[in-house]
């Protein structure tokens, strides 16, 4: 279905990411629509500075489609990266349009098992990706429209800075294996 490429890059070791490139126009423009309906419903209060939705949109058009692509693609790098399989369930789903200049400072998603982002277009000029701990010169994962990064959810990341015309619109999410979720369900009601 999807050519699965895996990076592994140096970070006191590597980093590893597993990435896929999807070509769903459909599926792109209903995310997109969801994304400018919602507006900013954070306030620039989180990591990301830049217009963001609610953090539960895995059952919206769109965004269901991902949601099942990224559990497959984090369900074949758990058993690539640990030899292990899991259930995995979307924690959560959200989408960003950023404009010029705009970032997400330096964070994780730990205790997310994987983290992904899933870029639907790229404006020229537009930052990629940055994962803080390779350094200045290596840690930045240029862009492509179509492109699903998935990452483990402990690994730094941010949206540097850069000035660009247009909108870079993204969706991000984690995943949790399934009977952690449960558990803190359970912990939490009872």
């Amino acid at each position: 279905m999807f050519d699965i490429k895996r990076n592994d890059m140096p970070l006191k070791g590597w980093i590893t990411t597993y990435e896929i490139k999807i070509n769903d126009p459909k599926m792109d423009k209903q995310i997109k629509k969801i994304i400018d309906k919602q507006g900013d419903r954070q306030g620039h209060k989180t990591n990301v500075k830049a217009q963001m939705t609610e953090w539960n949109l895995e059952l919206e058009p769109g965004f269901k489609q991902l949601a099942n692509i990224a559990v497959n693609l984090a369900k074949k790098a758990s058993y690539d990266k640990h030899m292990t399989d899991i259930d995995l369930k979307i924690s959560n789903l959200w989408g960003m349009k950023y404009k010029s200049e705009e970032t997400a400072i330096p964070h994780d998603h730990w205790p997310a098992a994987w983290s992904f982002a899933y870029y639907l277009n790229a404006p020229k000029g537009a930052p990629g990706l940055f994962f803080p701990d390779m350094g200045e010169q290596g840690g930045e994962r240029k862009i492509e429209p179509g492109l699903l990064i998935m990452f483990e959810g402990y690994i730094r990341h941010a949206v540097r800075q850069a000035k660009f015309k247009g909108d870079r619109y993204v969706v991000s999410g984690n995943l949790h294996e399934i009977k952690r979720v449960q558990h803190i369900t359970q912990n939490i009601y009872t």
